[in-house]
C-alpha cells in the first residue's frame, strides 16, 4: 500500500496532468478513480480527497489520447494504470480489447518525470504543521509560507531577489514551494499584501 506522502489533492492532480480540475473531478463522479480521505491540513478547512500517482497518469492519459473510450473501456484502462508497477509504466503494452493495443509511456515520459520531481520537492521541502502557522504550508524549518513566496514572484520578483532574502535556502526550496502554492492555490482572495508579512 503506498505511503500517505505518495497520493496528491485533487488540485495536485490537476495540475500535474495538465487537466482541467473538471476532468479529475468527472472521473471520480463516475466511480473510476479511486480516492482515499485525508484529514483538513489546517483548522475549519475540509478534509480532502487524495488520488495516487496512477490517477494523475490515467487522467493525463486520456486528456492526450486522441480517442474516446466508453465507461467500460475506460474503467479496464483504469485497471491497467493500477496494476502495472510505477517503473514498467513507460515500457507497459496493454490490450485493452481486440485490435486495440495502448502503450501509455508514448504520451506520459513528461508527466511521470513532472510527477517524480513534484513527489522528492514536495516532501523535502514543505511541511505542513498545525503548530506552524496555524498549519498553513510552509518551506520546511522555516517560518515561510510557500504563499508568500509565490505572492513576491507573481508580483514581479524573481528567484534570484527571493533567494537573495533567504540566503539559507537552496534554489529548490524555493521552486518546490512555487510549485506546491501553484497546485494547492488559496480559496478565496488574500487581504492586503501577504508576501510582505
Amino acid at each position: 500500500m503506498a505511503r500517505i506522502d505518495e497520493f496528491f489533492t485533487t488540485a495536485e492532480a490537476a495540475e500535474l496532468a495538465e487537466a482541467q480540475p473538471g476532468a479529475i473531478e468527472k472521473a471520480i463522479e463516475d466511480g473510476i478513480l479511486e480516492v482515499r480521505r485525508a484529514p483538513a491540513p489546517m483548522v475549519g478547512a475540509r478534509p480532502r480527497r487524495l488520488l495516487s500517482a496512477e490517477g494523475i497518469y490515467y487522467v493525463a492519459f486520456l486528456k492526450r489520447c486522441d480517442l474516446h473510450f466508453s465507461k467500460e473501456h475506460k474503467q479496464r484502462l483504469w485497471t491497467c494504470f493500477k496494476e502495472t508497477p510505477p517503473g514498467r509504466l513507460l515500457t507497459a503494452k496493454w490490450h485493452l480489447s481486440p485490435g486495440i493495443e495502448i502503450r501509455p509511456g508514448e504520451l506520459l515520459a513528461a508527466v511521470r518525470e513532472r510527477v517524480t520531481w513534484y513527489t522528492r520537492a514536495r516532501n523535502r521541502w514543505i511541511q505542513l504543521n498545525p503548530e506552524i502557522m496555524g498549519g498553513t504550508p510552509v518551506v520546511k524549518g522555516t517560518r515561510i509560507s510557500v504563499y508568500s513566496i509565490h505572492g513576491r514572484i507573481s508580483h514581479g520578483d524573481t528567484v534570484e531577489d527571493v533567494l537573495e532574502d533567504n540566503a539559507d535556502l537552496p534554489r529548490d526550496a524555493i521552486e518546490a514551494a512555487l510549485a506546491y502554492a501553484r497546485a494547492n492555490p488559496l480559496v478565496g482572495r488574500p487581504g492586503g499584501r501577504p508576501w510582505q508579512a
